[in-house]
C-alpha cells in the first residue's frame, strides 16, 4: 500500500517569505543604530590658530556617538563654509565609526579701514575675514586699503578689486612706505609715509607699478616730494611741493 507522506505544502513557505525580509531588515536597521556603527571618532584636517579643531567640531553639529548613517554630509559641509575664514570644506565617513572634516581657510591679504578707523582682515576676493583691533593690525606687514565700508565676517566688500590688485603687488620693502592704499577715479592712490602719494593708475596688474615707485623712492631726494606718478611705470613723473 502506497501512503502519501504529509508535508507542509510547499507554496505556503512564500508566506514566511516577506517576514524573514521584514526581519532581516529590522535587524540590519538595528545595527545601524547600535554602538557598533555609531560616531566614535572625528579626524580633523587643515585647523589652525585661526580656526580650531574645537571650533570645526562645535559649528559642525556632529557628536560622538551619533548614528553615523544619519550623518548629513552636505549640511555639515554647509555649516563649516558658514565660517567666514573656511573657503571650502569637505566632509565624508568611513565605517564603522569615524567621521573626517577636512577645511580649506582663506589667507588674509589686506587690511580694510572703513572712514571710521574700524579696520578687519580681507582675503584676495574682499571677503571679511574677521575684525581687528588697530593695535594688533599695526604689528602686520598686510597692506592696508580704505574702504567705504565693510560687513559682517563672511559678507565681501564689493567694487575695491583694483585695490585688492594693487595690495597683491606690493613687496614688503615697498609696503613699508604706504600708509595706505585708496581709490582715485578708477584706479588706485598710495598714501605714502610723510605725506606724499603715488598714483598707480588703472591696472590689471600693479607689479610694474609698484617695481617703478619702488624705483622713485630709493633713487631720488624725498625732499618736498609732494606725488609720485606711476601710471605709465615706464616712464614716472615726480612732482614737488614749495617748501
Amino acid at each position: 500500500m502506497i501512503s502519501k507522506r504529509v508535508g507542509f505544502p510547499r507554496w505556503r513557505w512564500w508566506m514566511f517569505v516577506p517576514i524573514l525580509l521584514l526581519l532581516v531588515i529590522s535587524a540590519g536597521y538595528g545595527v545601524t543604530r547600535s554602538a557598533l556603527l555609531d560616531i566614535d571618532r572625528i579626524e580633523i584636517v587643515g585647523a589652525d590658530q585661526r580656526v580650531s579643531e574645537a571650533t570645526v567640531v562645535e559649528i559642525s553639529g556632529i557628536a560622538i556617538g551619533q548614528p553615523l548613517i544619519d550623518l548629513n554630509l552636505s549640511a555639515v559641509e554647509t555649516r563649516l563654509f558658514s565660517i567666514p575664514w573656511v573657503s571650502e570644506a569637505r566632509v565624508s565617513r568611513d565605517w564603522p565609526g569615524t567621521v573626517h572634516l577636512r577645511i580649506f581657510l582663506r589667507t588674509a591679504h589686506a587690511i580694510g579701514v572703513d572712514p571710521s578707523g574700524s579696520q578687519a582682515l580681507l582675503d584676495q576676493e574682499g571677503v571679511v575675514l574677521e575684525k581687528v583691533e588697530r593695535s594688533i593690525s599695526t604689528n602686520t606687514a598686510l597692506p592696508r586699503i580704505r574702504v567705504d565700508a565693510f560687513g559682517v565676517p563672511g559678507t565681501r566688500v564689493s567694487g575695491i578689486d583694483p585695490l585688492l590688485r594693487a595690495a597683491s603687488a606690493i613687496p614688503s620693502d615697498l609696503a613699508a612706505w604706504i600708509v595706505a592704499l585708496a581709490p582715485i577715479g578708477e584706479g588706485v592712490r598710495a598714501e605714502l609715509v610723510g605725506g606724499a602719494e603715488a598714483n598707480l593708475g588703472f591696472s590689471d596688474d600693479y607689479h610694474e607699478q609698484a617695481r617703478a615707485l619702488s624705483t622713485v623712492l630709493t633713487r631720488v631726494t624725498l625732499t618736498c616730494l609732494r606725488e609720485v606718478d606711476v601710471s605709465v611705470p615706464s616712464n614716472p613723473v615726480v612732482r614737488r611741493s614749495n617748501c
